[in-house]
Order: C-alpha cells, then structure tokens, then sequence
C-alpha cells in the first residue's frame, strides 16, 4: 500500500477518541517500522524524531532496538 508522506503524518498525528494522537499511543516498533519506511528528512520522520525525544530517550537508541 502506497501512501503519501503527508497521508503518513495526518495518520500518526490523528486523534483517538480518548484524545490521544496516534503517535503517543503506538509502539516503539510499529514507529520504528514508519521510520524505516519513511523517506529521509520527511515530515513522518521528523515526527517520530520529536516523540522520541519527548519521551527523553534517544532517537538512535530506540529506532536501532526496534528495527
């Protein structure tokens, strides 16, 4: 299934309906699996950059335990 880079960041950054956006809620390997997929420098890596370090660890560190 092909998807836009912008698709992907609209879905990650959907809200649920107990309002928590899609990216707080995944886990470390499905956004590991995005991140992979994910063109360089697009705007669903950037994304899953910031969570990781909003949640203090390690962008390298979590991506390369969970890919």
């Amino acid at each position: 299934m092909a998807t836009t880079k912008i698709e992907t960041l609209h879905w990650l950054m959907a809200r649920r309906q107990n309002g928590e956006a899609r990216i707080e809620t995944l886990g470390w390997r499905r956004l590991a699996h995005i991140y992979h997929s994910a063109k360089p420098n697009s705007p669903a890596r950037r994304a899953i950059l910031a969570e990781c370090r909003r949640c203090g660890y390690t962008p390298s560190t979590i991506l390369a335990l969970n890919a």
